[in-house]
């Protein structure tokens, strides 16, 4: 396992996270000039040989090199040139060996390697949810992730450096309204810093982050919105596809948007890939509950998703393990009507979804590499309690 070079090295604690406690270390060392340097190492290639990687469409040159690529690490690569998800969800089983294969890695758009596509209300987009069950039991049990863009970009991902420094930052319109957020950070091990929007003296200590979040969980009016080109509130802009296309991500950070439409693939979900960090989020709606539930498995709404998240991320070594067992789990507690809903949309054909709970089962996806290291600090132990109504 390679560990980086540097200079004026943060060493792990041993102890719970902090709130708001970093940023101020950055500026100190600004005002030094000594920047904060952190370990980083690369993804075990006992991992990473582990992938299938199935590229779409994509140039034949372009393929050629991350055929090139993946034999180098050791993994294995199929191509596809499909017309449709189904076409892609076939290949998939067919070149899947359970026992050989722990992930899969989709290259391409969801024009250049089709995607299971979603109605909802009067919106329309695409979920990688399905490729997830490689045994046709329709239950998620395999991590799936996808990246897309220059071939710069997508080798970026293949490979990538991970940085050990134990930073979240969350971006939060509204801080104190709600603190069960950074309670869980700092659980898992976090040093926590919120900012409410983008500045660019900031952009060092987003480098630096092995974790970022976008949170909704402030009052309707003021909570954190989305689209395909920001996160933003009804009166400003929290982080712009420029802006995040500034950050010069150091050590391939997971980022989670809990916003409604942010992993569409838009110019804000193609400037994070850009810059070389996993992207979790929603394509259409993301869902308040309308009642409070015990158990995470049990709200299939975006704080069910959010919260189950944030507990499996000290039991599984990978994000998309992670990932995959969230889905897993909700999955397997939806309502035998819900099921039923998911089944049609893998086994019909059917694109319409009438209800919350079934969008919210089953349109998060993963752009980044599944076997991305999980993002937890030393000693990492957290488990939510009951979900709230967020009104």
């Amino acid at each position: 396992m390679r560990i980086g070079v540097v200079m004026n090295l943060i060493r792990k604690g041993r102890s719970q996270g902090t709130i708001n406690l970093i940023k101020k270390r950055f500026r100190e060392a600004r005002d030094k000039r000594q920047p904060l340097e952190f370990p980083t190492r690369k993804i075990p290639r006992e991992l990473l040989q582990q992938l299938l990687v199935v590229c779409g469409k994509v140039d034949r040159h372009d393929a050629g090199t991350y055929k090139e690529k993946v034999e180098e690490i050791g993994a294995d690569f199929v191509e596809v040139r499909a017309k449709n998800w189904t076409e892609v969800r076939d290949h998939i089983r067919l070149s899947f060996r359970e026992g050989q294969h722990a992930a899969i890695l989709l290259i391409g758009t969801s024009e250049q390697l089709p995607s299971h596509p979603l109605k909802y209300q009067d919106s329309t987009a695409y979920t990688d949810w399905f490729f997830q069950d490689v045994d046709g039991d329709l239950v998620p049990e395999v991590p799936v992730g996808r990246v897309f863009g220059s071939p710069e970009t997508v080798l970026g991902h293949l490979d990538p450096d991970i940085i050990d420094s134990d930073i979240a930052v969350i971006f939060d319109s509204e801080p104190g309204r709600s603190d069960r957020h950074l309670v869980a950070l700092t659980k898992l091990g976090f040093h926590v810093e919120v900012l409410e929007r983008f500045e660019p003296e900031d952009a060092d200590l987003l480098a630096a982050s092995e974790f970022v979040l976008q949170f909704s969980d402030g009052k309707y009016t003021r909570r954190i919105h989305g689209c395909p080109e920001a996160w933003l509130s009804h009166n400003s802009v929290i982080l712009s596809y420029k802006q995040a296309n500034q950050i010069p991500f150091k050590g391939y950070p997971v980022v989670f948007s809990e916003a409604c439409s942010t992993a569409q693939e838009g110019p804000l979900l193609r400037a994070f890939l850009e810059r070389r960090a996993c992207y979790i989020g929603a394509p259409l709606d993301t869902l308040n509950n309308p009642r409070p539930f015990e158990d995470w498995r049990e709200c299939a709404y975006a704080d069910g998703w959010k919260f189950g998240f944030l507990d499996l991320l000290d039991s599984y070594d990978t994000i998309g393990q992670v990932k995959v067992n969230v889905d897993r789990e909700i999955f397997e507690n939806l309502s035998g009507w819900i099921k039923e809903c998911v089944r049609k949309l893998a086994v019909f054909g059917a694109t319409k979804i009438h209800y919350d709970e079934t969008l919210s089962a089953v349109e998060w996806n993963l752009f980044g590499n599944p076997m991305r290291i999980s993002t937890r600090g030393p000693k990492a132990a957290f488990t939510p309690d009951r979900i709230v109504v967020d009104t």
